[in-house]
């Protein structure tokens, strides 16, 4: 005994020790664990100027966490994995340690299981990274996907489409998750259907659990327990089943086997009993049930709680089985405990059939008895993992119903389909006068007082004519000879004091008139309903589909614009002064006049306010914009299809959009409808060209143009000022809002291609100037009040705009909701910003997204003949400006033709000289 005490310690070193292998795998776990570890700060601290793979030689200070040779690890694995190589070094720990832990000897390695996991962690890897590539924007300057996502796609896509490739590598993840993990997902299925059924049947039986339990005997108690196993037992049922009181050794023997299923593994409600771990005991009567009971309150015995005790309205099920004096666990009601536990059910229960007639004599113990088994029931209430999951479920259900309120945006409801074919009057508000209207003695003295005032000023004039309207007053004057209007001009503000208004505005010139204007305010103003421009006779003789409404002139006259001939409108003014109500007004009216067939939109709203109310109308051609980079794919999609309707138009012969749809539709009447002429083999699956259908009106409309020319930049401009110039012979029409009227935004190429102008109040006669080239919007009263400049016409026309309330609005839009669904196009939003997707007459961009100047080949081709690549030399050489010559040199380095500038501020021409003849 002493010999093996000494030799004890030693043994146990030895056995602590490894042997060679194991030493070597433990060595290459933590080298992996290294590897990892440094993969993923490199990653995490990576930063695209350092010097890289895919980045061209910079000698400058890396970045990156983990120095140069991170920088290019990190850049390779974007390059390759995209996003999916964060995963990576989770991925590479956990296969160090699958393949490089130590094992005991009864533990081998199961070599199917790891091919199948690897198999199914590369299947998930390819899934995942074409996943990201279709659904993820671009990461830094890589791909989403990567390289792997983006050469399966290309693969898939030709094939499937983009839903088809999606639906693939959604069902192959699925697939590769059930390799990698082993989890099924019918199991998943079926667990999800059970915790759903216990949580129902937790909570009836927790509503019925509130009334008081019957606790009579049943009469006719003949039938065995094996043959009810699998149905909920009464409390009076038990007292058929009560054990009588073991001896010593039966109850250690229990206890023991007790620990050792309170010890084993339990998944989903814990695993049935075999037929030998239940107690051949024979069961007694209800006096020995009675002293069991009362044994229960010693502290040496076990507690009544540990019975498995099932209460209907406690529990929904259990298995008799589990009936045991010393049972520790708590109550399964999983189906499949149930079925198992049948068979190991038949002989406790055929004893217990024999003593069926017995009752309890001790009602006190009873009690004791129910008592426990409900604490025992709200034990396991409280420890079981599906109560849980329904406790949270409920708890979001609470938290659901607390958003539940009126005044938040909800899906509409199913509405019934209305019969007209437009929208009605009735769903506009009636207009309501209630200003009082000025006598004509009233303007009479007005017409004196003005008269006086300007006399004070030294300017002699005659008030020839007055012409009220539903928010100001013109009054015609009749200069005396000599006077200049200029001077009328300077003494606006002044007349404005002297007469007690707020503004006055002059007019210098009313075409057909000698005379001119100034404009007073009327001292109760009127307001202009929707309903009564709408229900106009000239909006009603309005035959165009995009007749938009603006409002009434200073005489009350409906302003009816047709947007067909404007062809594009600039909306300028700032905050408040009624912008958004008339581009409102404008949308709410053309909803009045066309169908889904006749126009269409493209709505793009930064704010996520004006617009979004119109979402889900069929007019719509996309989900109304609010991401300013997809508003410049809309765009870029408007001038693709703007190049493609004028190719249609061209095969055709027709100069305009309206004699294409006519001679389309002449030829579906003699039932000889034209091919497509763009169409070429392999565009489609048919084998023949498509038919042309009718091409309808494309209305963009931009609620915030200054924020889009911030975020997108100069493109903007360019792509609106190709629309402008060209779209409307292609039916295309821009209206474009914003409330900073500055030059950086209105500029001058945009003012020269969209001649239609409105303009709202604004702060100074420069924003006047900038949206009108004249003054006048500075004076204007707000709400609505605009200056209106048609095209073709150098005089702006005072408008009081229409007004139209939300209430109004939404109801018309529920209205064209009601008649159909809208048809999205993907591909506007969603447009490549790769080279294979320029349009013509596009350049493509520089290496910072810049567009690349139009002398950049010749420059290129001078710099790598003459061998010299300074700024000045491009200047001479060129005849253009310094800051454009040295932008071009710079777009010369980014693309490596030229290095940086030395230390004596010259540079050097890398790109070799052209070839010669």
């Amino acid at each position: 005994m002493e010999f093996s005490l000494r030799r004890e310690p030693k043994a146990a070193r030895a056995k602590a020790r490894l042997d060679g292998v194991q030493r070597l795998k433990e060595c290459g776990f933590i080298l992996v664990l290294a590897a990892a570890v440094f993969t993923m700060v490199a990653l995490l601290s990576f930063n695209p100027a350092d010097p890289s793979w895919s980045q061209t030689a910079w000698h400058g200070d890396v970045h990156n966490a983990a120095g140069a040779m991170g920088a290019w690890l990190a850049d390779s694995l974007f390059f390759s994995f995209g996003i999916l190589a964060y995963p990576l070094p989770p991925a590479a720990i956990l296969g160090g340690w699958v393949f490089l832990r130590r094992r005991s000897d009864d533990e081998p390695i199961n070599y199917t299981i790891i091919g199948a996991r690897i198999l199914g962690l590369f299947i998930l890897f390819l899934t995942s990274c074409s996943l990201a590539d279709l659904n993820f924007d671009d990461f830094w300057h890589f791909s989403s996907g990567g390289v792997m996502g983006d050469v399966t796609n290309s693969l898939a896509l030709p094939l499937f489409n983009v839903l088809g490739t999606t639906l693939v590598m959604l069902f192959g993840w699925a697939a590769g998750f059930t390799l990698f993990t082993g989890i099924s997902w019918l199991t998943i299925v079926d667990h999800l259907g059970a915790m759903t059924l216990n949580g129902v049947t937790w909570a009836v039986n927790r509503i019925r659990g509130d009334a008081p339990t019957e606790l009579g005997v049943p009469d006719t108690e003949t039938q065995s327990t094996a043959a009810n196993a699998s149905e909920p037992m009464e409390l009076s049922d038990l007292r058929r089943l009560t054990p009588s009181a073991p001896d010593k050794a039966e109850r250690t023997t229990n206890d023991e086997h007790t620990q050792n299923q309170a010890a084993s593994p339990i998944i989903f409600g814990g695993q049935a009993r075999s037929e030998t771990d239940v107690p051949a005991t024979d069961y007694s009567s209800a006096d020995d049930a009675a002293s069991v009971a009362h044994e229960s309150d010693q502290p040496s015995e076990p507690t009544l709680g540990q019975w498995d005790i099932a209460i209907e309205h406690e529990v929904p099920s259990f298995s008799s089985s589990d009936v045991e004096v010393e049972e520790t666990e708590a109550i399964s009601a999983s189906a499949e405990q149930m079925s198992d536990h049948s068979q190991a059910d038949e002989a406790p229960s055929a004893s217990s059939s024999r003593h069926a007639d017995t009752t309890y004599g001790n009602q006190d113990g009873l009690s004791e008895l129910e008592r426990a088994a409900q604490a025992s029931s709200g034990a396991d209430e409280d420890d079981d993992p599906f109560q849980e999951t329904i406790r949270q479920a409920q708890k979001a259900q609470q938290q659901a119903a607390g958003l539940d309120h009126p005044f938040l945006v909800k899906d509409e409801p199913d509405l019934p389909t209305p019969t007209e074919p437009f929208p009605t009057l009735d769903l506009l508000d009636p207009a309501r006068h209630t200003a009082e209207q000025a006598t004509r003695e009233e303007l009479e003295k007005i017409a004196r007082l003005v008269e006086a005032r300007l006399e004070d000023f030294k300017v002699q004039a005659r008030v020839v004519g007055v012409y009220p309207g539903p928010v100001i007053t013109r009054f015609e004057l009749d200069l005396a000879p000599g006077v200049k209007v200029s001077r009328i001009s300077g003494l606006s503000k002044d007349l404005a004091r002297a007469l007690s208004t707020t503004a006055v505005r002059v007019v210098e010139v009313i075409p057909g008139k000698p005379y001119i204007g100034l404009e007073l305010p009327n001292e109760h103003r009127e307001t202009v309903f929707m309903s009564e421009v709408i229900g106009s006779e000239r909006f009603k003789n309005s035959h165009s589909p995009i007749s938009v409404v603006l409002g009434n002139d200073i005489a009350g006259e409906a302003i009816i614009t047709d947007l067909g001939k404007a062809p594009h409108m600039l909306v300028a003014g700032t905050t408040g002064s009624g912008k958004s109500v008339g581009v409102n007004v404008m949308l709410v009216s053309m909803l009045y006049k066309a169908s889904p067939e006749d126009v269409r939109f493209i709505m793009i709203d930064p704010k996520m306010l004006e617009l979004s109310v119109y979402e889900g109308i069929p007019h719509l051609l996309t989900e109304v914009v609010t991401d300013m980079k997809d508003a410049g794919n809309a765009l870029r999609w408007c001038v693709g299809e703007m190049e493609r309707r004028y190719k249609l138009m061209s095969a055709l012969g027709v100069r305009n959009l309206k004699g294409f749809n006519e001679k389309v539709k002449a030829a579906e009447a003699a039932n000889n409808p034209i091919p497509d002429p763009l169409w070429k083999p392999g565009d489609s699956m048919d084998e023949s060209a498509p038919k042309l259908e009718k091409l309808p009106y494309i209305v963009v409309v931009v609620d915030e143009f200054s924020d889009l020319m911030m975020v997108v930049g100069k493109k903007v401009e360019e792509l609106i000022a190709r629309l402008a110039q060209k779209a409307r012979a292609a039916g295309i029409h821009l209206v474009l809002a914003t409330q900073r009227p500055s030059v950086d935004v209105i500029t001058g190429l945009i003012k020269a291609n969209i001649p239609t102008r409105m303009a709202f109040t604004v702060s100074t006669k420069t924003d006047s100037r900038t949206i009108l080239d004249q003054g006048g919007a500075e004076s204007l009263l707000g709400m609505g009040d605009m200056l209106f400049m048609p095209n073709g016409s150098n005089h702006p026309i005072r408008v009081h705009g229409a007004f139209v309330s939300d209430e109004e609005v939404h109801r018309v839009v529920n209205n064209w909701k009601a008649r159909g669904k809208p048809q999205y196009l993907d591909e506007i939003t969603k447009g490549d910003q790769g080279s294979d997707s320029l349009l013509p007459g596009e350049a493509p961009s520089g290496g910072d997204g810049e567009e690349l100047d139009q002398l950049f080949d010749q420059v290129v081709e001078f710099v790598t003949e003459s061998r010299r690549g300074s700024v000045s030399g491009v200047q001479r050489r060129f005849k253009i400006g310094y800051n454009r010559a040295a932008r071009i040199v710079e777009q010369l380095e980014a693309h490596g033709v030229v290095s940086s500038p030395g230390h004596n501020g010259n540079r050097e021409v890398i790109a070799p000289p052209p070839p010669k003849d």
